[in-house]
């Protein structure tokens, strides 16, 4: 059976690290060829994405490294949380990437209509087919009925 249970944890171990990765290079793809929003006047966009890589092998090496079981200790999650474990903390990290590539891509459409998981997937909307497309949902967002307070 402990064979069979850390067979599984390398297994999840192996799903979470790859979808991190994947999601991160994805984050990427849609930060390309744009300005740094909150970079300070020294910082230019390649010193952060090259702190942002050096996380990533520093986390890769400590997922490697240690089992899903790990103990660790995250002081400003809040109580009973601090203490936690190293599958926790992927999940965690890995639902905040998704939840920032989601936020990039949003904004990435709105700023020239790119869209995709990443750059082999993206798809360049038709600026016109775009256009009358949010002239639909407007005049549907207007024409309906008014919501009621109860």
């Amino acid at each position: 059976m402990a064979g069979s249970c850390r067979m599984i944890d390398e297994f999840a171990k192996d799903n979470l690290h790859g979808r991190l990765r994947r999601d991160r290079e994805a984050l990427l793809w849609k930060l390309d060829g744009l300005s740094d929003l909150w970079a300070t006047e020294d910082e230019t966009r390649d010193q952060i994405i090259g702190f942002y890589r050096r996380t990533w092998e520093h986390s890769d090496a400590t997922i490697t490294a240690l089992p899903l079981d790990a103990p660790g200790h995250v002081p400003w999650w809040p109580e009973p949380c601090p203490n936690t474990n190293l599958f926790a903390v992927m999940v965690h990290v890995l639902g905040e990437s998704i939840r920032h590539a989601g936020h990039a891509d949003i904004l990435r459409e709105g700023l020239d209509g790119r869209t995709g998981l990443r750059a082999e997937h993206e798809k360049q909307i038709d600026d016109e087919a775009r256009a009358a497309y949010c002239a639909k949902i407007e005049q549907a967002a207007r024409s309906a009925a008014p919501i009621k307070a109860y």
